[in-house]
Order: structure tokens, then sequence, then C-alpha cells
């Protein structure tokens, strides 16, 4: 870059010379040769300073480089945060998506039985529609039976009229001839009045049929119209059921989400408590490694021991490191707080002292003392305890103080033990 900036400058000062030697026509050509090199040494100081800037702009670069190379790094930190929050967002999704799945499968139940139920509504529709058309039928009936009925009264109101003018008429005839025709005339009014009577009945029953009939009309029309009621009412109650099913399907639907929800929550308090408790298991298991403790015994005895360190080798119970049945000496492992146990019986018609020994200084002593003479056959027990903070490599054993001999068989009634405390 530094080599295209020079030429770039050069070829700048080459193309000067002939354009102004040109606006000036030819007058610069007295120029002399000291001005020549003052412009060459004003053109080295401004490339000089071109470098210098060159050198400044590079390392201004070099630094966004290095800022931009530090974004990079955490931009892709951020991605892989983003990634993992993803991923657990997907996984979140994917049980939602099995959610949603089984809600879509119940709505489609829902679906199919709500189309069942519309079909049934369509049907009882179309029933109510039939009825609705059998209620215009029999309307159309009613009204054409009456007015059958209304033509037929009519009808015999013309006739009995007819007939009643045409009586009128023959008494008439009659009453001329009433005076030659007595006896007949009696006859004929007792014909006519049987006649009259006769149609008096004939139009009596006719006009109670037709009452009979009305009344059977309008006891059909009133049954027609309670079965009418009864369709609306059972469509009523059909839609009411159906409405009723709407919301406890909704409701049930709303209860298993929150039910869902409830037992994701559970799920979520059940993962952190099982963190915990994994977490108290690592450090159960980590504060298992530092654990030493130790219990061992002797199983025989003898009477006339005098050594100086009595070494336990039979190990009854052992965790961790630190107890060495060789020597009965116990190393400890680690520092910290530790408890000793020592428990000595004495051997027949002796005593013995043992101490607990730290680093070779005596810190406890169990006496199993005996001092009753020779006629009493007895063996006496001694124990003791101490408590001890150690550093690691510290070493702990069990040391004769004075007498005589010990007893121990199988059961191990000479023991030494010890723990660490914390």
């Amino acid at each position: 870059m530094r080599v295209v900036c020079i030429l770039a400058i050069l070829l700048s000062f080459s193309d000067a010379e002939p354009i102004l030697s040109f606006l000036t026509d030819g007058e610069n050509k007295t120029s002399t040769s000291l001005e020549n090199k003052d412009q060459k040494l004003d053109d080295l100081s401004i490339l000089r300073q071109m470098i210098n800037q060159e050198t400044v702009i590079r390392l201004a670069l070099v630094k966004n480089v290095h800022a931009l190379v530090n974004d990079v790094i955490l931009m892709k930190k951020s991605l892989a945060a983003s990634e993992a929050r993803v991923n657990g967002q997907l996984q979140t999704i994917d049980a939602l998506n099995i959610q949603l799945n089984s809600l879509q499968q119940e709505n489609n139940e829902l679906k199919n039985s709500s189309s069942i139920s519309e079909a049934r509504i369509t049907e009882l529709e179309t029933n109510l529609q039939s009825v609705n058309e059998n209620y215009g039928t029999l309307h159309d009936k009613v009204n054409v039976i009456q007015k059958d009925s209304d033509d037929k009264r009519r009808e015999m109101y013309n006739k009995t009229h007819s007939v009643l003018d045409d009586i009128k008429i023959e008494v008439r005839y009659l009453s001329v001839t009433l005076l030659d025709f007595k006896e007949s005339t009696e006859t004929e009014n007792e014909s006519r009045d049987k006649k009259y009577e006769e149609l008096e009945r004939y139009f009596t029953n006719s006009f109670e049929e037709l009452k009979a009939k009305i009344v059977q009309n309008k006891l059909n029309l009133t049954n027609n119209k309670v079965l009418i009621q009864n369709l609306d009412d059972s469509q009523s109650d059909i839609r009411e059921t159906f409405t009723e099913i709407l919301n406890r399907t909704v409701t049930k639907l709303e209860t298993q989400l929150k039910t869902s929800e409830y037992e994701q929550l559970k799920l979520s308090s059940a993962v952190a408590s099982l963190e915990v408790a994994n977490m108290n298991l690592s450090r159960l298991n980590y504060d298992k490694s530092s654990h030493h403790a130790f219990t061992a015994g002797i199983s025989s005895y003898n009477n006339d021991w005098t050594g100086n360190t009595l070494v336990f080798p039979v190990v009854i119970y052992s965790e961790g490191t630190g107890y060495n049945p060789s020597t009965g000496i116990f190393t400890a492992p680690t520092a910290g707080t530790y408890v000793f146990y020592v428990s000595v019986q004495s051997a027949h018609l002796k005593y013995i002292h043992l101490d607990i020994v730290l680093n070779g200084s005596i810190k406890v002593r169990a006496m199993a003392w005996y001092g009753s003479g020779s006629s009493i056959n007895i063996y006496q027990t001694g124990t003791n305890l101490v408590i001890l903070h150690l550093q690691t490599g510290d070493r702990v054993w069990v040391k004769r103080g004075g007498g005589t001999g010990y007893y121990s068989t199988g059961a191990h009634q000479t023991t030494f033990s010890g723990f660490k405390l914390y």
C-alpha cells in the first residue's frame, strides 16, 4: 500500500507539471534548479507525512481487527448459549406439540359429535318443517271443512226457507179451501206438522253432526299445536343439552390444561429435587472419600507379654486408609479431628496398663488393675478414649505402660479403634 501511495504522488506531480506549463504558457521554463530541489524536498516531507499517516491508520486497523475478533468470540459464545436455550425451547415446543395433538384429537372428536348433533338438529328441523306443513295442510282442511259446513248450512237454510215458503203457499192455499175441506185440512195440518218436525229434526241432527265435526277438527288442531309445542320444547332441550355438553367439554379441556401445567410444574420441581439429590449424592461420595475409620483386635491371649507396642493384627472394620495391621500404627492420611479408643482385658491374676500415644507422646492410659491376691480367679478390663487433632502423617498407636500379659480370644476382648470425626 505504501508503494501505491508513492506512485500516486509521483504521478500527480508528473501530471501537474505539463498542466502548469500549459496554463502559464512556458513562463516557468526559466525556474532555477534550486527551486526544483526545494520542491523535491517538500514532496519528500509530504510523502513522509503520508507514510506516517498510513502507519497510524494501520495501527488503528489492527486495533479494530482485534476488537472485531473479540466481538466475534463473544458472539460465538452468545450464539452457543442461544442455541442451548433454543434447544430447550424446542424440547418444550415438542412437548407442547404433543399436548396440542392430543387436544386436536379431542377437538376432532368434539367436531364429530357436533356434526352428529347438527345432523340430528337438521333432522329435527326437517321433522318440524314437515309438522308445520302438516299443520298448514290441516289448517287448510279445517278451512275447507268449515267452508263446506257453511255451504251445507247455507244450503240447508235455503232448502228449509224454500220448504217453509212452499208450506206457506200451501197454507194459504189450504186456508182458502178451509171451509170446504176442514177434515182434509186438519189431516193436511197434521201431515204438515209431521213434515215440519221431520225437517226440523233433520236440520237439528245435521247441525249437531257439523258441530261434532268442527269440535273434532278443533281437537285435532289443538293436538297438533301441542305436538308442535312438544317438538319446540324437545328442540330447545336438545340445544340446551348440546350447549351444556360443549360447556362441560370446554371446562374439562381447561381443567386438563391446568392439570398438565400443574403436572409440568411438578415435573420441574421433581427435576430440581433430583438435581439437588444428585448434588447431595456427589457431595456425599466426595465426603466418603475423606472418611477414615478402623477397628482392630487380637484373636489370642499372651499371659507373659512385656513388649513395647501392642499390635492388633485382626482388622474387624476398615474404611479409607491409615491403619497398618502389621505394625499396629495408624498414620493420618488427612488432617482433621480423630477419635481413638482402646479396650484391654488383663491376663489371669495380672494387671496391664496400655497408653494411646501420638508421635511418641502419651495421651491417655487404660488400666486393667488387679490387686486382690492370688486367691481370687478374676479378669479385669480397662478402657479409655481420646479426641486428637492430627496433621497429615501424624502417627497414633497403643503402647504398654506397665504390667504383664493380656487376654483375648476370637471374640476380640482386646481392641483398638479410631475414626475421623471431621
